[in-house]
């Protein structure tokens, strides 16, 4: 009889045990999860800020992204840019403008227009 209580008292102790063990699992999941979306934000962050602090100079290469069509300037005279040569184009980027070549080489540099 005595075996029985000592028995069930264990069982009772060890029963009350798993909800915290998994309850600390959880915590530490839902603090894991904090820590995965801040340094998802803070990588967003850094990345927004080497893009709005760069710019080109003559001779180095644009990126692909940055010539697609929504950065090509076509009204160079509204912003007081001078023609572009045969082939070239004006870029607008975090106000600056790029005459570039077809392959993305800067040609000329023009800051605030």
């Amino acid at each position: 009889m005595q075996k029985a209580k000592i028995l069930t008292s264990l069982m009772l102790a060890v029963s009350a045990l798993v909800p915290l063990a998994s309850h600390a699992q959880d915590h530490d999941r839902d603090h894991r999860g904090d820590r995965d979306r801040h340094e998802e934000r803070v990588d967003v962050d850094r990345r927004a800020d080497r893009e709005m602090a760069h710019r080109w100079n003559r001779g180095e290469r644009i990126p692909p992204e940055y010539r697609d069509r929504q950065y090509i300037i076509d009204n160079w005279r509204d912003h007081h840019l001078a023609p572009p040569p045969r082939g070239a184009h004006w870029i607008g980027v975090n106000g600056g403008y790029y005459l570039v070549q077809p392959s993305g080489v800067v040609l000329n540099v023009t800051i605030g227009g």
